[in-house]
């Protein structure tokens, strides 16, 4: 029985994306090379890895069983080349994703991303956002090694916690005025998020505390940097973090209002997977993400 490290690697692209094809951009591979790859660790385990359905390969109980035994061993082989470099921390090693909500990977996370990389060289750190649901359907099913939300996680297969807290702006083109009457709120045009964005939830949900309706969405974007864009060029007034507005609001792209006396804030959550919560692993590399210089 002999396989290698590049066909686990393979076939962890593969687990992760669903796809031969999906998985041999990912890895800059040819199609042939990664089919081969799981037919190759297939035989030499003795097992069926991926079962077709439609364009999607599902993965057999045997290929999630690998997928859970093989991290370990993958990480330690990875973090080979680094320890002989001198880099001692083989715990943070090898390939990690962590998703996040589009406010969050844009705004918050970047410059944390850059220090773990920088401290942690053995480290191959990849991003993927998408909106509230998207990233807690990619945590819960193991795409993604653990993720930040904007919106609450109404899952029972997701450990959440609370991470920091955002401020919500309104805001609207240059000579908006600087406060909105709750009455006219429906005369506005609105450019919003999609359902799922864990921004539109919470506005929404403050204006329905507050025994106002939604507005009617005039425009829908699925990206923070994209509304704002819109806004400053007439389309409309949007709720957005206050990350997002810092810049244009400095430059006079565009102006904050407010609604009434409303305040719109919102928590933040860090999301595990159930099964991975005690993870000594995931814990220390949460916390290097948090505090970048803690296992220099």
């Amino acid at each position: 029985m002999r396989f290698t490290l590049r066909q686990l690697d393979i076939f962890a692209a593969v687990l992760a994306t669903g796809q031969i094809r999906a998985a041999a951009e990912r890895l800059h591979l040819s199609q042939t090379a990664v089919s081969q790859a799981i037919q190759e660790l297939a035989a030499a385990l003795d097992v069926v890895l991926f079962e077709r359905r439609g364009r999607a390969l599902v993965p057999t109980p045997a290929a999630r069983r690998l997928a859970d035994l093989s991290q370990e061993p993958q990480r330690a082989l990875h973090a080979l080349p680094g320890q002989l470099h001198g880099h001692t921390d083989s715990a943070l090693a090898g390939p990690v994703h962590i998703a996040a909500s589009s406010t969050v990977a844009r705004y918050l996370l970047p410059e944390r991303l850059a220090a773990l990389s920088a401290h942690h060289p053995a480290l191959t750190v990849r991003q993927s956002s998408g909106n509230t649901s998207d990233v807690a359907e990619r945590v819960a099913a193991g795409e993604a090694d653990f993720g930040f939300i904007e919106g609450p996680a109404e899952r029972d297969d997701l450990v959440v916690t609370r991470w920091q807290t955002d401020r919500l702006v309104l805001i609207g083109p240059p000579g908006t005025p600087p406060t909105l009457r709750p009455a006219g709120l429906h005369a506005e045009r609105w450019v919003m998020r999609e359902r799922g964005s864990g921004t539109r939830r919470v506005f929404e949900q403050r204006l329905a505390l507050s025994g106002l309706t939604a507005p009617r969405a005039d425009l829908l974007l699925d990206d923070p940097g994209a509304q704002v864009r819109s806004v400053a060029a007439g389309a409309g007034l949007a709720c957005v973090s206050q990350a997002a507005a810092q810049e244009p609001v400095a430059t006079g792209d565009v102006c904050i209002t407010r609604l009434g006396d409303l305040v719109f804030e919102r928590p933040l959550w860090r999301i595990v997977a159930e099964d991975r919560a005690h993870d000594a692993w995931l814990g220390r590399m949460i916390e290097a993400l948090e505090r970048p210089a803690a296992f220099n």
